[in-house]
């Protein structure tokens, strides 16, 4: 059973890591040498642990293309420092051949490099680099100036890291006098028995928290029910979503509702089994409060919060606006609705902190598009939102999704201007703007399109941006006015402000008498 949060991310990660790719041209050969790597020994290992091994030993440098696509399917990545391939393209040449001497580690860096820029749309990694070299100080070092152009990666003793990718650089096991008169490379050895667990706690640290774990823990659930979801999906089915698809009036909507209902069917799969937070929630406190934390409630009072009062607050079943009553009878009513409106504050003193994590949290909520970049274009409906390049001025969408697709020729689309500001808002972009709708009946804008002949609805252009080299999508209007597009809102949310719009549109203005108006 675990004992702390730690040991609950490693117990989870243990179950998710399912595949490790191993890169070393000298996975096959036995010649006892610092460098060699016994395949087959290590896939006994890992086959102990119930995870899949693949050794792949490149011997040219055509091999190496094989390696980009086996990155890309693998959840860790281990290369040998020092690749010594051939050029197949090349004319052998003996005496040229011993003349050059191939830098160590530039295979090895190149594929590195690969697996950086892939990394860099947001996906997480581990890479370790095995090696029987003893340099690993300035094997280091040559990786951190190899990538330090492509993110914010920092450099630690034998590790390079940014915030979703961390190369680990270990040596392997060679003997007892290994590293006999260097305290700190010793501790960098690895023996191949190790390696599992080695692996499984590195990736752990990388992924540590509530929500990793949970994501983590989910995934494994549909990796482990596919068989189950491919029945539920069976291809008896096909010709009832063929029938479907043909009757529907835009035929390509039948991708959208397949997406939709799988999407239902895994969160119905996840339901199903059950993964039990609640039990992680003390050892989570334990392990991010050991100290009190003095929360500043204004300028002049501050609450001091201990491990004992967060895990009453988080993990008790008692009304929170009562408990902080208990807890804090100095408060005053105001600053009880400051704390309730501001929860996440009692959880740190870094104020900044806090605003990122309710920014990320809240996007997750109700942004619809949490993925980038997209590989279609959107398109104009319910729930769009759009930033006028003209002025630099938002505006949310309000043409219900029936009278934005299946359209011919120019059509008016409804929007709801939306104000910067502090205090209250509706709408997260990012960190720096957050948006509020003004609901008032004037308000309301109409924008002429043209929709698109064969797609039969209101299409973005994408553009790259010139300064930051990423996609963008801009709509024009049939004056050529130009609207970038910002995010979509989620179907629900969009809805809700529908409701809330038409509820003021319905609103009854009457003569009658002031004093029975004031007292209605």
């Amino acid at each position: 059973m675990a004992q702390t949060f730690e040991d609950i991310s490693k117990e989870v990660v243990n179950r998710f890591l399912q595949n490790v790719l191993f890169i070393d041209d000298k996975a096959y050969l036995s010649e006892n040498k610092a460098n060699d790597f016994d395949a087959y020994k290590i896939s006994t290992i890992f086959a102990k642990e119930g995870k899949l091994c693949t050794v792949f030993a490149p011997s040219s440098e055509d091999d190496i293309s094989n390696c980009y696509s086996l990155y890309l399917k693998a959840d860790i990545v281990v290369l040998d420092w020092y690749l010594a391939l051939t050029n197949e393209n090349d004319e052998k040449d003996d005496e040229k051949d011993a003349d050059m001497d191939e830098p160590r580690g530039f295979y090895t860096k190149s594929l590195i490099k690969e697996i950086v820029v892939d990394a860099q749309k947001e996906k997480l990694k581990l890479i370790l680099v095995y090696t029987g070299e003893t340099n690993l100080e300035n094997i280091t070092e040559e990786i951190y100036n190899e990538v330090k152009q492509y993110d914010d990666f920092e450099q630690d003793y034998c590790c390079v890291h940014s915030s979703n990718l961390v190369i680990l650089i270990r040596a392997k096991y060679n003997g007892e006098a290994q590293f006999k008169h260097h305290e700190n490379l010793k501790k960098m050895i690895v023996k191949y028995e190790d390696l599992p667990s080695f692996i499984s706690s590195e990736f752990a640290k990388l992924v540590n928290g509530l929500l990793p774990n949970f994501v983590l823990s989910a995934i494994s659930v549909i990796r482990e029910n596919t068989s189950r979801l491919l029945n539920v999906y069976s291809s008896e089915l096909d010709i009832a979503y063929l029938g479907h698809k043909i009757v529907l009036p835009n035929p390509n909507d039948s991708k959208d509702l397949l997406i939709k209902i799988f999407g239902e069917s895994v969160i119905d799969l996840i339901s199903s089994i059950n993964i039990d937070t609640q039990n992680w929630l003390p050892l989570w406190i334990a392990a991010e409060y050991s100290n009190p934390n003095v929360i500043k409630i204004s300028e002049r009072k501050s609450i001091t919060v201990d491990r004992n009062i967060l895990e009453r607050i988080i993990t008790g079943n008692e009304n929170f606006d009562e408990l902080i009553k208990t807890l804090f009878g100095n408060l005053s009513r105001n600053e009880r609705i400051d704390i309730h409106n501001n929860a996440a504050l009692l959880l740190s003193t870094d104020s900044n902190r806090v605003k990122k994590s309710n920014v990320g949290f809240a996007k997750l909520t109700h942004h619809k598009n949490i993925f980038s970049p997209r590989v279609d274009c959107p398109f104009l409906t319910l729930g769009t939102v759009v930033r006028s390049i003209d002025d630099n001025s938002y505006y949310l969408c309000i043409q219900q999704r029936c009278d934005s697709l299946r359209i011919d020729g120019i059509r008016r689309f409804l929007f709801l201007p939306l104000v910067e500001g502090a205090g209250n808002f509706h709408i997260v972009v990012n960190n720096d703007i957050q948006l509020k709708i003004a609901k008032s009946s004037f308000d309301v804008k109409t924008i002429k399109f043209r929709a698109d002949d064969k797609k039969r609805y209101v299409s973005s252009e994408c553009m790259i941006d010139d300064k930051t080299k990423m996609k963008k999508f801009i709509f024009s209007s049939i004056y050529n006015e130009k609207y970038e597009w910002i995010l979509e809102l989620k179907d629900m949310h969009a809805q809700r402000v529908i409701n809330s719009y038409c509820s003021i549109l319905s609103r009854v203005g009457l003569d009658e008498s002031e004093w029975l108006r004031l007292l209605s």
